[in-house]
């Protein structure tokens, strides 16, 4: 029996993550669910929602960021992801609940790559993805931010305009702020660092639960994270907690 031909081997199939898409609509959202077979169909069809509603609003689309963000998907499947636009054109958050990157800082590291030959064939794969993702969003003004729990998943946010401490309104935030979630800035305003498991072990919830909260609070901009993954207080923090110290 004649033995196998190695190239004739099909290439092990890998899929892109099932993906829910929040587009503004009406005062909500309307959710768009993606899910496909291939890497490029499903970049271009979460690339054209986001493009084209940007666009209707006048604000310039990050299409680099965007394309490699999405290509950098296939390092966490299989996986659920989400995407999701800021009403008010603030940022663009992509999450997924991958494993997590284990070494964000070498990730972050232009020309560092883990991408497997089989990943290559569908995505560049040579380490620059955040790179010209981050360069894409400095030349329209905005900024990268990427925080990533080993484990639990990676979040990315696309943000339009650099955060910052001003026009920070304590009491628009606390209309806002769920008592957990400032409890968190408070922990934090003691001066260190924490990961999702610090904050859930001092306040006693769930590591899912603290890693929720801290990516909501820092998709408001009152968090940063640090290339390790954990989070500090950041000056429209500071602010905040000092207006609302004065309420």
């Amino acid at each position: 029996m004649p033995g196998l031909n190695p190239s004739s081997r099909e290439t092990p199939s890998i899929l892109p993550p099932n993906t829910r898409v929040a587009i503004p609509e009406g005062g909500g959202f309307r959710i768009e669910e993606i899910a496909s077979d291939d890497f490029a169909d499903f970049r271009d069809e979460v690339t054209g929602l986001l493009s084209g509603w940007l666009q209707e609003k006048g604000v310039p689309f990050p299409g680099v960021a965007v394309r490699e963000i999405l290509d950098n998907l296939i390092h966490a499947v299989p996986c659920n992801a989400s995407v999701a636009i800021d009403p008010d054109l603030g940022y663009i958050c992509i999450s997924d609940n991958g494993p997590g990157i284990r070494r964000l800082d070498l990730a972050l590291e232009l020309g560092y790559s883990t991408a497997t030959d089989d990943q290559r064939r569908l995505i560049r794969g040579a380490g620059v993805g955040f790179h010209l993702a981050r360069e894409d969003m400095r030349r329209l003004g905005g900024e990268l931010t990427v925080s990533s729990e080993p484990g639990l998943g990676t979040h990315v946010r696309l943000s339009f305009r650099p955060s910052g401490p001003r026009g920070v309104d304590p009491e628009e935030f606390l209309a806002r702020l769920s008592q957990r979630q400032n409890n968190i800035l408070f922990l934090l305003s003691e001066g260190e660092s924490f990961g999702p498991s610090r904050v859930a072990s001092e306040l006693g919830i769930s590591v899912s639960t603290a890693h929720r909260e801290l990516t909501r609070l820092q998709e408001l901009g009152l968090v940063s994270c640090a290339p390790d993954g954990k989070r500090f207080l950041s000056d429209a923090g500071k602010t905040y907690l000092q207006g609302l110290l004065s309420l």
